[in-house]
């Protein structure tokens, strides 16, 4: 190879592969800037030093056959470094990146900007030739893949990427859609719709655009005009370029932010939003990341808070900072020397249920089937309306937000699976709210559940009533007729059904037992079951009323197996505990009466009929406690925060009447002080800031 060629190789070594690259996105990105500024270190041009090394001379031999030799002596001596093909490589993310509708020439005209960089006309024979060379180019850029993925991630991780569409133009155009300015933003992008690092959930290439479009609607995000257009133009079927190309580099995102400024690399996430007490009270949520257990984050220019690791993977620290509607319209920026919060602007906020902390957090994306609430700014608040208006089925409910300028809209569900495809299909400035996830992989939902399933490794998804069988959400398809070949215990089926909307396997009459229903790809168990109650609890009487219809009038002895309304001894006058309900989540909790006394609260035991049917580590949503007499106040911890509730009514509350010694009591009362604003609670506050010494410095 001549001097310049290896010059320009030296450079591109250093420049996309070089020190600090390893496990990193590898994109070789060239454009016109890129290729000037590069040139200054090699003194010539980059097509320049590739046209030295062209066979135009011996019309037998390939054009680009001087190059071909040297990947074959660098692969003989062991793949040493990059492949010595790189200079080729970078011209032709050149050509791709001149690609637009001018001079003549078409957007999509890659070859006539590629002959063009060499100082041909596109119809000349010598363009015809550089064409038909391309082919070889192709294999030089797979040859560059498989090199990086055999290099295990040290000189980087591959966003080579093609489709059926481009195939070998699909190699260059891949690398100049996302430029070095594209993958810093998109880094900022993956944090704040709270993709976690290497992308574990396998979050598809589809999704992820679909997430793209909602979070650069209407904003300007900073991202070059040619991945916008590429974005926008892109289809919502098939793996395409732009969305093979997004899902390689969220799997090789390592959670940090894409920040070459900086010597240090700062771990990204976004923040959530939690709609608290019913609707009264709005809180952020800050998902803990690992290796960060305690770091320090603020404002800029503001206030800092420290945040420390608590149970269930989240921060505490933030409860002082109060969603504000600025925050939730114009967005939140928290920066730290370690780690960065962000909350993305938007006028519309989907919520679902949290299976752990018991409040409505916002989610990236709509469950049919499941139960929502909408947070809408005052002027978005008629379209939302209209839009979960035509979803049909129950009525929905609105009340006021929080925060001014905001409603709620409560009691959203899609459970009409033709009004939910037309209210997609309709469209409009929010209907990207109510778009579900797109799967790659068959899931289930909804059901009539009996339990969960706790067995690690067991693979089954829980344990359902017969007849309440859950939903089975489809994965897109990439057939033409748009069908999907489910597989249900060994039985294949070809379904046309929405992914969007699931498909209900009650309709399906099934036997009780084990159930296995998904895709050849990809599927689930479950079991179905007649009921808890298809035999006799422990300690059934043997006298009752035979019942064959209807119920004889005379009491008779009657056998276990015969159909009959019975009792059991009871003794003449019963006195029930009173109980309370108390979510499983539930890190610890107290009872608290009037006179300093804390006892904490016990968990009743499972009853054997329950126990005898039912996995040892099945355990509902929720917890049953006994409340001793006397007791008047619950408070208990969750990962989030302290809570408190009144377990007898506000008039039975008497007054507080501790012992000035009882600190275990006053700790109790003031863990949860601003929990609650009633008269009798604030009554007990104050009596606890006494025996603290605490009073007025809260």
């Amino acid at each position: 190879m001549g001097s310049e060629y290896k010059q320009w190789h030296e450079v591109l070594c250093a420049e996309f592969f070089g020190e600090g690259n390893e496990r990193r996105s590898t994109v070789l990105y060239v454009d016109a800037e890129v290729e000037r500024e590069l040139a200054e270190r090699v003194g010539t041009g980059l097509a320049q030093a590739v046209v030295g090394e062209l066979n135009w001379s011996d019309p037998h031999r390939p054009l680009l056959s001087r190059i071909q030799r040297e990947c074959e002596m660098w692969e003989q001596n062991g793949s040493v470094g990059p492949p010595p093909s790189l200079p080729v490589l970078a011209l032709s993310v050149l050509a791709a990146t001149c690609m637009e509708s001018s001079d003549g020439m078409l957007r999509s005209n890659f070859y006539g900007r590629w002959s063009q960089l060499f100082g041909e006309q596109p119809s000349s024979p010598r363009a015809h030739k550089l064409v038909h060379a391309f082919e070889d180019v192709a294999g030089m850029w797979e040859e560059l893949d498989t090199w990086l993925e055999e290099t295990g991630g040290l000189y980087g991780t591959s966003t080579i990427s093609t489709d059926e569409c481009y195939w070998k133009i699909g190699f260059p155009i891949s690398q100049a859609l996302v430029r070095g300015s594209d993958r810093q933003v998109l880094t900022r992008f993956f944090a704040a719709t709270r993709l976690r690092p290497h992308n574990p959930d396998e979050v598809s290439g589809r999704e992820l655009l679909r997430r793209l479009r909602v979070w650069t609607a209407g904003r300007d995000r900073r991202l070059s005009p040619r991945l916008m257009e590429e974005l926008a133009s892109a289809p919502d079927t098939g793996e395409t370029l732009i969305a093979s190309l997004v899902k390689r580099l969220a799997d090789d995102w390592d959670g940090t932010l894409h920040e070459p400024e900086r010597e240090h690399r700062r771990r990204a996430m976004g923040l959530r939003l939690v709609v608290a007490d019913r609707g009264r009270r709005l809180e952020w949520l800050a998902e803990a990341c690992d290796g960060i257990d305690e770091t320090r984050v603020a404002v800029p220019g503001g206030r800092t808070f420290t945040l420390h690791k608590a149970y269930g993977d989240v921060y505490e620290g933030l409860e002082s900072l109060h969603p504000s509607w600025q925050q939730l319209g114009d967005g939140l920026h928290l920066e730290g020397d370690d780690l960065v919060l962000e909350w993305a602007p938007q006028e519309v906020v989907l919520l679902r249920l949290h299976p752990h902390l018991g409040e409505w957090v916002s989610t990236e994306y709509f469950e049919p089937g499941e139960q929502h609430w909408i947070l809408a700014a005052d002027s978005a608040v008629r379209a939302v309306r209209s839009m979960v208006d035509a979803l049909g089925g129950r009525t929905i409910r609105e009340a006021s937000a929080p925060v001014p300028g905001w409603k709620l809209i409560k009691g959203v569900r899609a459970v009409n699976g033709l009004a939910f495809v037309s209210a997609l299909d309709r469209g409009g400035d929010h209907a990207h709210v109510l778009e579900p996830q797109i799967r790659h992989h068959a899931a289930l939902s909804g059901g009539l559940r009996i339990a969960p399933e706790y067995r690690a490794g067991a693979g089954v998804a829980g344990h359902f009533l017969r007849g309440g069988a859950p939903d089975l959400m489809l994965p897109a398809s990439d057939s033409q007729d748009g069908r999907v070949e489910v597989v249900l215990d060994g039985r294949t089926e070809k379904l046309r059904a929405d992914p969007r909307v699931p498909f209900p396997l009650c309709l399906i009459p099934l036997d009780e037992g084990e159930h296995r229903v998904g895709t050849a790809h990809s599927s689930q168990v479950f079991t179905l079951h007649d009921g808890l109650h298809e035999g006799l609890p422990p300690g059934t009487g043997t006298l009752g009323y035979p019942c064959d219809g209807t119920a004889q009038s005379e009491l008779s002895e009657v056998t276990d197996s015969e159909a009959a309304i019975r009792g059991a001894a009871a003794a003449r006058s019963i006195s029930l505990p009173r109980t309370e309900l108390l979510r499983s989540s539930v890190l610890e909790a107290v009872l608290l009466d009037p006179h300093g006394g804390v006892r904490r609260a016990k968990q009743r035991s499972v009853p054997a009929w329950m126990t005898s049917r039912l996995p040892a580590a099945a355990l509902g949503p929720c917890l049953e406690i006994e409340v001793p007499d006397g007791c008047v106040w619950l408070v208990y911890r969750t990962a989030a925060r302290w809570s408190v509730r009144a377990v007898v009514a506000a008039a039975d509350i008497p007054a507080p009447a501790p012992a000035p010694d009882d600190y275990a009591w006053a700790y109790a009362v003031l863990s949860a002080a601003q929990r609650l604003q009633v008269p009798a609670w604030l009554d007990y506050v104050a009596a606890a800031e006494a025996i603290s010494g605490k009073r007025g410095s809260l």
